[in-house]
């Protein structure tokens, strides 16, 4: 042991400078040398912790940012799962998550009985293996494989694995006291009800309420996620589970609530990855004993017996189930991956179980020697197979022609430069698409001010372009003409959607939204979205889709629907498609070639006047009202949809609504597009 300790208590200034370094440094050093940092954080805890050389105390302030970083880890595995392909795949994750626990559970059983521990130490034991924590999870998020199907799996089975785990875990220690009774069994079922009811009604309703009044105030709604994603945690240990399962839950709770491009859900993401996720990594190591590698040979075959039958049995579970969901070998390596590193469930358990006196120093030793072993192999199978995912899922972007999407935002008034902005970065189907805010500025009156203006406006955008992680390319443009500085804008920076805003004013009798936006309609050929957004784009309740055959007929119109889907899929909420009788059939075909994993309500309608009846009379304030429409000003639809802007300027002025075009045809394409059309 090193005489020269850093308390946090004595050096504070100090303890918090050199973690810092070591969150800095160390991860670059490691991925010169291949391996993943995360590896490289565990093993620099391990050196400098007070079981290593002793520079720095794993107490006091350390041990609590610690802890929250392990919950901030389970919390951001719940918001990242994809809630549509989870209630699509539910099958897959129920039979990974029985498999990852029963497999390691029962066999560890066993063996420890054999072994000649006690039935109640063994169960507590092989309820260790049976859980696991998600520590090579950055990985996935650094790679981009979030939304993947075995990732979805393997984060869905871990709330089954871990909650029963840990269920296993308080029904052992209270037999251990002898208080095993109905009065136990009532008790933990009956809160456990009352919890799950609270954080999937009262939680995300209330959430919902706060984040409609704050609207655009990022640091209010960021500290109102992490401190109740705290008091979730928190409660879940009031009513006898493992806080861990309470931050994975708050996280479902909030996943509608905030969308995958939206700027806050980019700055729990920033804060998690840069601080509070490595300083848990760290926090792991410190807990590693290296000096009991030396005492003995008991600690060395407990260790070896507990890291093989974690290993071999999830192993078991991860290839098992894969060939049960038919997942290529690939993803039956990342599953187990993730699914092996041992960390705060093993740990709490190992204490719990010296406290009521089951396991002894051994079990300690060789469940703290485990945790670094697995915490080990798992990123570098994550890194090494998920790459091989990560190589497919960039060659299919690749090949698509909306990875080359260019958004065009022109903005006239700063404060609605948020939402759509917001809106925008939700469309994008790759994070590397940039974003140009624009402004357009005419020479003949007061040009120093429009200039100066126009930066500022520009700079505002840039920060919220910046919030939501895009690449921000401010563009100004000259013209005496608004709707074609637009376009020129739009010509001159190869963009491929527009999107603007509508006040919700009618100011001309001219087409549909007034003489501006009409006249970029008239003279764009990019794909463009007319945005009228009253709110948060993150807090609608629901998407709905009004359609017709007449606006989807061609390959353009596919490429708009799919963008579409996009929007909903990242801003995770409910959507329901209206769509006229006679065009079920092709409605059906069109879902069928774009074959989203969203899940949609399709209600159909007779006529028109049906549609408006629903706009009026039921569509709220927490709906999204989205009309797919026509850039032909000779088709019907074309004609009949653009009642519905006048309508909701005068009836519905609280609805927020948002009309989107199909690029135009150029004349070679014609042809190819009536072919695509039959």
């Amino acid at each position: 042991m090193n005489n020269f300790v850093i308390s946090i208590s004595s050096e504070p200034v100090l303890t918090f400078g050199l973690l810092l370094l070591i969150i800095l440094v160390v991860p670059i050093l490691f991925q010169k040398i291949r391996l993943p940092g995360i590896v490289g954080l565990l093993l620099a805890g391990t050196v400098v912790g007070p079981q290593g050389m002793g520079f720095i105390e794993a107490a006091g302030v350390i041990d609590v940012l610690g802890k929250v970083g392990l919950l901030y880890l389970m919390f951001l595995a719940g918001l990242e799962i994809n809630l549509s392909q989870f209630k699509k795949d539910r099958n897959n994750t129920l039979v990974f998550g029985a498999l990852t626990f029963l497999i390691p559970q029962i066999s560890g059983t066993f063996i420890f009985i054999w072994l000649g521990y006690s039935v109640p130490a063994s169960i507590l034991i092989a309820s260790m293996f049976a859980s696991h924590t998600l520590v090579a999870y950055p990985i996935i998020t650094r790679l981009g494989l979030n939304k993947e199907k075995s990732v979805s799996t393997a984060v869905g089975g871990t709330i089954i694995t871990d909650t029963v785990a840990l269920l296993v875990l308080a029904v052992v220690a209270r037999s251990v006291d002898g208080d095993l009774d109905t009065f136990f069994w009532v008790t933990l079922i009956g809160l456990f009800a009352l919890y799950l009811f609270f954080m999937f009604v009262v939680f995300p309703k209330m959430s919902y309420s706060f984040f409609q009044y704050m609207g655009e105030k990022g640091r209010f709604t960021y500290v109102y996620v992490i401190g109740m994603m705290l008091m979730c945690s928190w409660l879940a240990e009031v009513i006898g589970i493992e806080a861990i399962v309470g931050a994975f839950l708050a996280g479902l709770a909030l996943n509608p609530l905030l969308s995958n491009k939206g700027p806050l859900k980019n700055r729990v993401e920033f804060f998690g990855d840069a601080f509070f996720i490595p300083l848990f990594l760290i926090f792991v190591g410190m807990q590693v004993d290296v000096q009991v590698l030396a005492s003995g040979y008991e600690v060395w075959f407990i260790m070896g017996v507990m890291t093989s039958i974690v290993v071999i049995s999830k192993w078991l579970a991860a290839f098992s189930s894969s060939k049960l969901l038919g997942f290529s070998n690939d993803q039956a390596w990342v599953i187990f991956g993730l699914t092996n590193s041992q960390a705060a469930a093993t740990l709490a358990a190992t204490f719990i179980g010296m406290e009521i006196g089951l396991i002894g120093e051994e079990i300690l030793n060789g469940a703290i020697m485990m945790i670094l072993v697995t915490c080990i192999i798992g990123p570098l199978v994550v890194e090494k197979y998920g790459l091989k995912l990560s190589d497919d899922t960039t060659e299919e972007l690749e090949t698509d022609a909306r990875a080359r999407q260019r958004l065009l935002v022109p903005l006239a008034n700063p404060v609605t430069s948020a939402k759509l902005i917001e809106f925008a970065s939700n469309l994008k189907t790759d994070e590397k698409s940039p974003i140009f805010p624009l402004a357009v500025i005419n020479t003949y009156k007061d040009e120093y001010k429009q200039r100066e203006r126009a930066h500022k406006t520009l700079e505002i955008a840039k920060g919220h372009i910046h919030a939501v992680n895009s690449q921000a390319n401010p563009v100004v443009e000259t013209n005496l003409n608004i709707a074609e500085g637009i376009r020129n804008a739009a010509s001159n920076n190869a963009i491929t959607d527009i999107v603007i805003g509508w006040n919700g004013v009618i100011s001309t009798p001219m087409r549909i939204f007034g003489s501006i936006l009409d006249q970029v309609l008239l003279t764009t050929k990019q794909q463009t979205y007319i945005c009228k957004i009253s709110k948060p784009v993150s807090t609608f309740n629901k998407i709905v889709f009004v359609m017709n055959s007449q606006s989807y007929s061609g390959r353009n119109s596919l490429v708009l629907l799919e963008s579409l889907f996009k929007l909903a899929e990242n801003l995770k909420t409910e959507v329901e498609i209206l769509y006229f009788e006679q065009d079920e059939s092709k409605l059906k075909r069109e879902l069928y070639l774009i074959s989203s994993d969203l899940e949609m309500n399709l209600r159909s309608v007779g006529n028109m006047e049906d549609v408006i009846n629903i706009v009026v009379n039921e569509l709220t304030e927490s709906d999204l009202l989205l009309l797919m429409n026509s850039r032909s000003g000779k088709s019907d639809w074309f004609r009949i949809s653009n009642v519905i802007p006048a309508i909701i300027s005068t009836q519905k002025p609280e609805l927020s609504f948002v009309s989107a075009f199909p690029a135009a045809l150029e004349k070679d394409d014609y042809v190819l597009d009536i072919l695509y059309s039959n």
